[in-house]
């Protein structure tokens, strides 16, 4: 009898050489994601919300108690090693990274890996996504955890599998206790899950149990965040747009090429962003078109579509919730979604799919120039080394904004007052109040004034015009969206 041939060294090495030929289309991405993630991390100031994870995490027992507790703690430990920007800041990009490669792994098991590599790349390139991955706030974790569940139940679906069941609720607790609203996945899970096991009592009977160790688990959070939730509904969610039939479309947008602020500063090319729109829209009703039901690749529809219909339907039975840093955690799955479709179109009409291509090429390169290119949060690092820079002895101080930014920043002497926020009307009636319930001053006063997106033009002209009636200006500087004025008192 022949003995088998053994591998030569030659051969291992061709094994290894196209090893890794495999793996190189999504190590190339990873290391885009590295540089984008962390290019320019550090170049623009903390925004509000950055600081209130700073001033949580510092105090992390009393955070226990209230919801969204894990970000915050990990955080917490984070800050034991640094307190830079840059070093927290890096906190979420971890995540991000994490999240990079789990959508890889997810897009390859649900379709294959030339979706897995585009939807990494997607993801990657995302401006919105390299927003949230580059803050000091929660949704970089949440959405990493997401896409941990969904690829642990991806696994029990496919393989019929009982531990990743377990892996999947530990991992959607964990992203409850990051981000509550993420919690809408689980819609698409039971539904799936009611679909691939109804035949298989003993993996039904395990998810039962699994899916009531994650009721249980996330049981106090909820009650916490639903006593809590009346707060933010009641204010800042109350002035945001109820989403319409464009809402999910435009979101698809959103997800692929928007950040802050639209990819392109020039009002004539809003018709090549509804074109993208467009198309992005016709990829998924060709994706629906092929049927991809028959395999594990329809799943992605459900796990994009299921969970921002619930929040469209809160959004109209509440206030809305239809903010797209709440929405993040349904990113992947569009992407996914979008993939999974250009993939097919790539097959069916290449000429087609590389117009898309040099389509989508245009457009994103818009979103990422503007996001790196300019600012686009409220710049109180400059506004306060400004002050800091000038202060006389006697100066005085007066902020029109919440304060926990300012004393983040600020770590002079001088008296600071901090003014009522005036309301979204900016009445001249509520400005004057404001102003008059400034301290009397004999040399100078720094007044800060900061734009919001509630209030138009002409409300923010009013309360600059207000400023100048009453005082006497010497100086006025304009940082991104914050007004600073160098008072003195009027003379009589």
């Amino acid at each position: 009898m022949q003995k088998p041939m053994q591998k030569t060294s030659l051969d291992t090495r061709f094994s290894g050489n196209k090893s890794i030929q495999e793996f190189l289309p999504f190590g190339l991405v990873f290391l885009l994601a590295i540089f984008l993630f962390f290019y320019q991390l550090d170049s623009e100031s903390l925004w509000n919300d950055e600081v209130f994870s700073i001033r949580d995490a510092n105090n992390i027992r009393s955070k226990f108690l209230i919801s969204r507790p894990l970000y915050f703690f990990l955080l917490h430990i984070w800050m034991q090693l640094g307190t830079s920007e840059f070093w927290m800041r890096s906190l979420s990009v971890l995540f991000a990274l994490a999240s990079v490669g789990l959508i890889y792994v997810l897009g390859q098991r649900l379709d294959s890996k030339a979706t897995g590599v585009i939807s990494a790349l997607l993801l990657t390139l995302s401006p919105l996504f390299i927003n949230h991955a580059q803050e000091i706030r929660m949704y970089a974790l949440g959405t990493c955890l997401g896409l941990a569940g969904t690829l642990a139940l991806t696994i029990a679906l496919q393989e019929r599998k009982i531990a990743p069941l377990f892996a999947w609720a530990i991992a959607r607790w964990l992203m409850f206790v990051t981000a509550p609203l993420n919690i809408a996945l689980i819609f698409a899970d039971f539904l799936l899950v009611g679909l691939q096991f109804w035949r298989h009592r003993k993996l039904l009977f395990m998810f039962g149990v699994s899916a009531l160790f994650l009721g249980a688990a996330c049981l106090p959070t909820f009650l916490i965040t639903a006593k809590g939730s009346g707060d933010v509904l009641l204010t800042w969610a109350q002035y945001q747009p109820r989403p319409g039939l464009k809402s999910l479309p435009g979101m698809l947008t959103r997800f692929t090429i928007w950040s802050v602020k639209p990819p392109f500063n020039i009002a004539g090319l809003g018709w090549l962003i509804n074109a993208y729109t467009l198309v992005l829209v016709g990829i998924v009703i060709f994706l629906i078109a092929t049927k991809p039901w028959k395999s594990s690749a329809g799943w992605i529809i459900l796990w994009w579509f299921i969970p921002q219909a619930a929040v469209f339907v809160v959004s109209h039975l509440t206030s809305s919730l239809w903010v797209e840093r709440y929405l993040l955690f349904t990113a992947p799955y569009a992407l996914v979604m979008l993939a999974a479709g250009f993939t097919r179109m790539w097959k069916w009409k290449w000429p087609i799919a590389l117009g898309i291509v040099i389509l989508y090429s245009i457009v994103v390169g818009g979103g990422l120039f503007r996001y790196y290119a300019t600012s686009h949060r409220s710049d109180w690092r400059g506004v306060v080394q400004t002050i800091s820079k000038s202060e006389q002895a006697g100066d005085h101080i007066a902020i029109h904004a919440n304060p926990t930014l300012f004393k983040h920043y600020y770590r002079g002497s001088a008296p600071t007052q901090f003014m009522d926020i005036v309301s979204k009307k900016r009445l001249p009636e509520e400005i004057d109040q404001v102003l008059e319930d400034i301290p009397a001053f004999d040399s100078r006063l720094w007044l800060t004034y900061e734009h919001t997106a509630f209030v138009d033009e002409e409300g923010h002209d009013r309360f600059r015009q207000a400023v100048v009636d009453k005082f006497t200006l010497q100086e006025k500087q304009e940082f991104e969206d914050v007004d600073l004025f160098l008072l003195t008192p009027k003379s009589e």
